[in-house]
């Protein structure tokens, strides 16, 4: 296959004329293994942005090699300008891909903090009904301290009554 960033020698002397129709006809074209011919955008820097149509197979050793120029030649400010869009596309593909994975440890992150907040709410609930069984034994332990002073107390007046006089 022909580099993206060669001209095609046969398309060479029309490079200059490009219309608008001469473009879409062009997106009609087949290679020369019988496949439409996808338009695509060159990503290099000898031509950025600049579409072309080339063999589907491009990338396999049995490709036709078929390759022609869309777009005319880009002049040398729009070459310039077309290299910093593509540096800034790929500094902002960069940090997608940054911003995606650290999206991805901030999701397993909060999985982790919810199963962590359900367990310790499901702690926190025991522990309350321990605190309220704990409570109740409490006041019963209480109440049968109570009642077991009145008997002592009870029983002690009746048999030591006579002796506890206070002045």
């Amino acid at each position: 296959m022909e580099d993206v960033n060669s001209s095609n020698n046969s398309h060479q002397s029309r490079s200059h004329n490009y219309s608008s129709n001469q473009t879409q006809n062009w997106v009609d074209a087949y290679c020369r293994c019988g496949e439409k011919a996808p338009l695509r955008t060159s990503k290099t820097n000898a031509n950025p942005g600049r579409r072309f149509l080339g063999c589907v197979n491009y990338e396999e050793n049995n490709a036709c090699k078929f390759f022609i120029w869309v777009d005319p030649p880009t002049c040398p400010r729009g070459l310039v300008y077309g290299r910093q869009l593509q540096k800034n596309i790929k500094d902002l593909q960069e940090m997608e891909e940054d911003l995606r994975r650290l999206n991805e440890v901030a999701e397993k992150d909060k999985e982790k903090m919810m199963k962590k907040m359900d367990k310790l709410w499901k702690m926190n609930h025991e522990l309350k009904k321990k605190n309220e069984m704990m409570w109740k034994c409490n006041v019963l332990c209480m109440v049968v301290i109570g009642l077991l002073l009145v008997l002592w107390l009870g029983s002690w007046k009746s048999t030591y009554g006579r002796m506890l006089y206070l002045p």
